[in-house]
């Protein structure tokens, strides 16, 4: 289950005035002042080791540049951005912003460099649209640059799905198992027909989740309402605890010891989630090869996971360093990070090259793009708001409070609702 990390509505908290004693933008609290290079935090995983190689001895095409990146733990890097700019000191020229983070910025969006005034308009048609506009805040201000994706897919067992009847070629599955619903009458099938008895699924936070980011609206609208008792969330709630009832979860979690017994053996048929978990379930269950195929996830594609890249305002060199954006986040060194990283690109062009249209034998030969390729171009414009960690958290924790304690569903909902609402109550949301 995501459980987005919300950090602060603000970055002056109770402090409310930090930003209009900020002033103009400056380069003084840079934490690449008197070096010879700009400074860069991300986390392990998040850029292409051998580009950052690169850029540390000089930028290509930008003579003189040099980007040095320092490694911050994934889960300490906004907290520690936050931690600087309010200090104003020791800022990063750039930093990487995990997908649904970057709302937790807009309050402060000041602090960021609006990527338009460095002309982030003539490198417009390289993105994915989806991800474009996702770049902006409310106001228009564009503070993030789009980084990498992480369209999703219904991973399933075809010879478990063949074995119960059911359709198991990718197009077929797609055509005949277009729904969440038609995808849960499938589960029940798989579970009177097929050996073992397979779950549908591993637990239903995957579903919940899914189902949520196919909807444009989450939790906290644009206007700062809550909307997280409305149809849609709800509609959510009620089709993953539809397969709980139908007993077609296997109550585990993902990434656990007991998770990767379940893929292995079988006793899980399908995955819910994005391209970034092929590498995981390739670990977790390598005796499976050849069985797993990849097709559109049921009411199609969304998308999970992904970043961008931000500029302080602090930044030393701006249009140097979106000189090294539009060269580290190219369609050339984005699919070179795929290459390297499993970093699904942000740019169209980069799904055309021959080195993203390999056969994977772990899925019968099938070549991933050809899935993961249209589901990133038809992801749909998910807003997110500042306050969505302190919105969502409770209708997670209390859905697994029905898988795994048992609770009433409808009491459940209706805590969540309660919960969730006087929590954002406090922040100021209506």
């Amino acid at each position: 289950m995501s459980r987005r990390r919300f950090l602060g509505a603000s970055l002056g908290g109770a402090g409310a005035g930090l930003l209009t004693l900020s002033g103009c933008g400056t380069a003084e609290g840079s934490a690449s002042a008197g070096s010879g290079h700009l400074s860069l935090w991300y986390w392990k995983g998040s850029l292409s080791d051998r580009l950052l190689a690169t850029a540390a001895r000089g930028v290509p095409g930008v003579p003189g540049l040099k980007v040095k990146g320092s490694q911050v733990p994934d889960g300490d890097i906004d907290s520690k951005v936050r931690t600087s700019l309010a200090a104003r000191a020791y800022v990063p020229d750039l930093t990487v912003v995990n997908n649904d983070n970057l709302a937790t910025f807009f309050p402060d969006e000041n602090e960021f460099l609006d990527l338009r005034t460095l002309g982030a308009a003539s490198v417009r048609d390289r993105y994915l649209d989806w991800k474009w506009k996702a770049c902006f805040t409310p106001t228009g201000r564009m503070i993030g640059f789009p980084l990498d994706a992480g369209p999703t897919a219904l991973y399933y067992r075809r010879d478990l799905f063949r074995e119960a009847g059911l359709p198991h070629e990718p197009a077929d599955v797609a055509e005949q198992i277009p729904t969440w619903e038609k995808f849960i009458a499938a589960g029940r099938t798989l579970r009177r027909r097929a050996s073992g008895k397979p779950y549908l699924v591993s637990n239903i936070g995957n579903v919940f989740q899914q189902v949520l980011l196919q909807s444009p609206k989450q939790f906290v609208d644009a206007d700062d309402r809550f909307i997280g008792d409305q149809e849609h969330i709800r509609r959510a709630w009620d089709l993953s605890v539809d397969i709980l009832r139908q007993g077609l979860s296997a109550r585990i979690t993902d990434g656990r010891p007991d998770f990767n017994a379940a893929m292995s053996g079988g006793r899980v048929a399908t995955m819910t989630t994005a391209v970034w978990a092929i590498n995981s379930l390739k670990d977790s269950a390598p005796k499976t090869s050849g069985s797993w195929r990849l097709t559109t996830l049921p009411d199609g594609p969304c998308n999970y996971g992904g970043s961008y890249v931000t500029l302080t305002r602090y930044c030393r060199e701006p249009e140097a360093a979106f000189a090294f954006l539009t060269w580290l986040l190219s369609p050339e060194n984005q699919l070179k990070s795929y290459q390297e990283m499993a970093l699904f690109p942000t740019t169209q062009a980069s799904y055309a090259d021959p080195a993203m249209h390999k056969p994977d034998p772990f899925f019968g030969g099938q070549q991933p793009i050809d899935v993961f390729g249209p589901a990133a171009q038809r992801a749909p414009v998910v807003y997110f708001s500042p306050y969505e960690e302190t919105a969502n958290t409770p209708f997670f924790q209390e859905l697994t409070n029905v898988e795994t304690l048992g609770k009433n569903p409808d009491r459940a909902w209706r805590d969540a609702v309660s919960t969730a609402g006087t929590a954002l109550t406090r922040l100021g949301v209506s």
